[in-house]
C-alpha cells in the first residue's frame, strides 16, 4: 500500500512539472525522460539508485550512457549463453558456473539491475547446493529478469538518443 501512495506521488510530481515547464519539444522529451526513469525505479524494482547514479555522473561523451548500457547487454548476453551451455554439460562444474554468476550479478548490481542481480543471487545458491534442477530455474530466472532489464534499457537508449540527436539539432542552430 506504501509503495502505491509513493508512485502516486510521483506521478503528480511529473504532472506539476509538465504544468509548470514552458513548452519546447526539448522540455516535454526531457519531463517524459523523468517520467520514464520514475516508472522504471517504481516498476517492481527493476532498476535501483546505481542506475540513477550512472545517469548522473559527469560525461566525457554524449554516448556514455549509451555504450554503457550496450556493453552491459552484450556482456550480459554471451555470459547468460555459457551459463546454459554448462548447465547442460553431462558433468557440470558448478565452482566455474559461480564463477560467471558472480560475474553477471557483480555488472548488474553495478549498473542498477536489481531484480537481475536478485536472481543471480539465488542461482549462485542453487550451485552452491549443486541442485541441478534449482540452478537451471534459476538460470530461467535470470535469463528472464535480463529480458525484462533489457526491454527497460531499450526505451532509455531510445529516449537518450532522441535527446542527444535534440541537443545537437537545438546547438547548430
Amino acid at each position: 500500500m506504501g509503495g502505491s501512495n509513493v508512485w502516486q506521488e510521483q506521478r503528480n510530481f511529473v504532472k506539476s512539472l509538465h504544468e509548470q515547464v514552458e513548452y519546447s519539444p526539448f522540455s516535454s522529451l526531457y519531463l517524459i525522460w523523468c517520467d520514464l526513469i520514475l516508472n522504471c525505479n517504481l516498476d517492481g524494482g527493476i532498476l535501483d539508485s546505481h542506475f540513477d547514479e550512472i545517469l548522473d555522473l559527469p560525461r566525457e561523451s554524449p554516448q556514455f550512457v549509451i555504450d554503457l548500457v550496450s556493453t552491459f547487454c552484450s556482456d550480459a548476453e554471451n555470459a547468460i549463453a555459457a551459463l546454459i551451455r554448462y548447465l547442460n554439460e553431462p558433468d557440470i562444474n558448478y565452482s566455474r558456473i559461480i564463477d560467471q554468476v558472480h560475474q553477471i550479478r557483480g555488472a548488474s548490481s553495478c549498473i542498477g539491475g536489481h531484480r537481475m542481480a536478485l536472481a543471480c543471487r539465488e542461482l549462485r545458491y542453487a550451485c552452491e547446493d549443486k541442485d541441478k534442477d534449482r540452478c537451471l530455474a534459476a538460470c530461467g530466472k535470470t535469463r528472464d529478469e535480463y529480458q525484462i532489464l533489457k526491454e527497460k534499457f531499450n526505451i532509455i537508449l531510445q529516449m537518450e538518443r532522441t535527446m542527444i540527436s535534440g541537443e545537437s539539432k537545438g546547438g547548430r542552430q
